[in-house]
């Protein structure tokens, strides 16, 4: 894991944590790591955790009601890529009328949509099993246009130390300054917002982000207008690094993408305009709470949930948060040869790791 990708995930679980305070979570010591999460370091007493078993999706069948997936990287990839063994799990889970939901970090267009494209890779999700972080906009919205500024439990993490619901003046939030794909904007027109010519600047400073798709002159744009007093970073998909399709030898390369770039603007912004703080920051999606409340919310009471995804940052820590079970597919978004030390580095492991 690169060490930029690192500083991203132990931010957001002291995002989490420092909004949490009165539950905090339990302090995990991974076998092999000197040191406590930074999250849960202040707990009186440490659990060490031993390995996860190694298992098969039949082995998990009778424990859990409810299985949530994330999409890209565990179930499938860019373009019609499905990953080996992925539509075995699906089709068990279906077959057995298990509870299904695709949780994904994916911005790039609104939930009917990414249901539409997951059935044409064979996962036939509904638009009501699909939660994405770009659907918790509308609320988040909503809430900044009333002058809710900095009520991280209720909306999404938020930086500079806010915390609490504090009053501000409310915004009109009519146009934003957007980096992400084409297909995004869908996700901003359906709450009521416009993205700005690429050239130009939004009436009131707000950037929104939803990929890594920047040039030198969106991002020199973006920081211009987040150096702005008051300016707000909303950051439409938190997922800090993704892998892409496997080569023809099987190899997976990684590459930074929304989290990564949200995170550079965000420390770009600060300058003397604003006191060296920096902009307003708010994380739509994995791990943050918003996102599991509305999972919950769609499930029968009392169920049991298993999250099976491809990133300890995001998909397991976010399961944690949620009071999930978690399975990590392994060799995708966390390296084999790797895992070890992510999982020391962040103070993070899952219950299971997922065989295909």
């Amino acid at each position: 894991m690169e060490q930029f990708e690192t500083e991203i995930y132990l931010r957001y679980k002291q995002i989490i944590e420092s909004q949490s305070a009165s539950t905090p979570l339990r302090t995990l010591v991974i076998p092999g790591s000197d040191r406590e999460s930074p999250l849960e370091a202040a707990l009186p007493r440490s659990v060490s955790l031993p390995e996860p078993p190694r298992v098969h999706m039949a082995d998990l069948l009778d424990r859990y009601d409810a299985f949530c997936f994330d999409g890209y990287g565990t179930l499938y990839n860019r373009v019609s890529f499905v990953y080996p063994g992925a539509m075995d799990w699906f089709q068990m889970l279906r077959r057995a009328g298990k509870h299904l939901r695709l949780v994904t970090n994916a911005a790039s267009d609104v939930d009917n949509v990414l249901a539409r494209d997951a059935d044409k890779r064979g996962f036939d999700f509904s638009t009501e099993e699909t939660i994405s972080s770009g659907s918790l906009l509308r609320e988040l919205a909503e809430r900044l246009r009333r002058g809710e500024r900095a009520d991280g439990n209720a909306t999404a993490g938020i930086v500079n130390g806010c915390a609490g619901g504090t009053a501000a003046k409310p915004l009109g939030l009519r146009e934003v300054y957007y980096i992400g794909r084409e297909t995004g904007r869908h996700v901003l027109e359906a709450c009521g917002i416009t993205a700005v010519a690429m050239d130009a600047e939004p009436a009131e400073p707000i950037v929104a982000i939803s990929s890594a798709k920047d040039t030198p002159e969106t991002f020199a744009r973006a920081v211009k207008i987040l150096q702005r007093p008051g300016a707000i970073l909303l950051v439409l998909n938190s997922d800090a690094w993704a892998p892409k399709i496997p080569d023809e030898n099987g190899v997976t390369v990684r590459e930074p993408v929304s989290g990564a770039l949200s995170e550079r603007l965000r420390r770009a912004s600060m300058c003397e305009a604003n006191g060296g703080v920096g902009c307003e920051t708010y994380y739509l999606g994995k791990p943050f709470p918003q996102i599991w409340e509305r999972v919950k919310a769609s499930l029968p009471a009392d169920s049991r949930v298993l999250m099976i995804g491809d990133t300890l940052g995001t998909d397991v820590f976010g399961a944690k948060v949620a009071g999930f079970d978690s399975a990590l597919v392994v060799g995708r978004n966390v390296p084999a040869t790797e895992l070890e030390a992510d999982e020391a580095a962040l103070g993070i492991r899952p219950d299971y790791y997922l065989e295909p």
